[in-house]
């Protein structure tokens, strides 16, 4: 059976042309009036039908980000939901610096970070004879007294929105730059409420570990 030249051609589809397909393919196919009333019609209930079921879609997988993104949190929303006593007493980054040097005797400085709104404090030990070591990151300018943290829409956390100077003095007690009693004679016993709760646990582990000789 023999092919004609016509066939061959006809086989190619558009490869062949000169007109690239997108230009010549017709987005804007007319329709009669009454079939294009009957696709609006049914479009409009679609979409209704389809934006309710998405909502519903889109809730039921929030939930189960929700859940999954528990197995994430070091830290809960609802522990810093009390912001405004989180604030308690504000001070400024070179006011606590001068209470680190004055009060507690810490032979300490900042130094530069890599983020305009954060300070490297470093602490040296012994009569100048130790290398500097890496306290903490402190926030430059006014701090509260506790750390607000900002989470994401499932609750997870993101980072500290704002440091807070006690957040600086757990990290020098767990490294044993500087020791509890001292902290609270100069900065106050910390408070027994809901929002002082990590704080207080994680000293308690502290000394915990510290009697166990660990």
């Amino acid at each position: 059976m023999s092919v004609t030249p016509e066939q061959v051609n006809a086989a190619q589809g558009t490869r062949l042309s000169k007109t690239n397909p997108w230009e010549s393919y017709n987005l804007q196919e007319e329709l009669s009036p009454e079939l294009e009333a009957a696709v609006a019609e049914y479009s409009t209930h679609r979409h209704d039908d389809s934006s309710n079921q998405t909502k519903e879609v889109l809730a039921e997988q929030k939930e189960l980000s929700d859940e999954a993104a528990e197995k994430y949190q070091f830290v809960a929303p609802d522990e810093y939901n009390n912001v405004e006593e989180r604030m308690g007493r504000i001070l400024h980054s070179s006011e606590f610096i001068n209470l680190l040097r004055d009060k507690l005797g810490l032979k300490c400085w900042y130094r530069a970070h890599p983020h305009a709104d954060k300070l490297t404090l470093l602490v040296q030990n012994g009569l100048g004879t130790k290398e500097p070591e890496t306290a903490c990151w402190v926030q430059n300018g006014w701090m509260p007294e506790l750390s607000v943290m900002r989470f994401d829409e499932h609750g997870v956390p993101l980072n500290e929105q704002f440091r807070g100077y006690r957040t600086c003095l757990l990290q020098m007690i767990l490294k044993g730059l500087v020791s509890e009693d001292k902290v609270n004679v100069v900065f106050g016993q910390p408070k027994q409420t809901a929002a002082w709760g990590r704080y207080n646990e994680t000293l308690h582990s502290f000394r915990n570990v510290q009697i166990g000789g660990v």
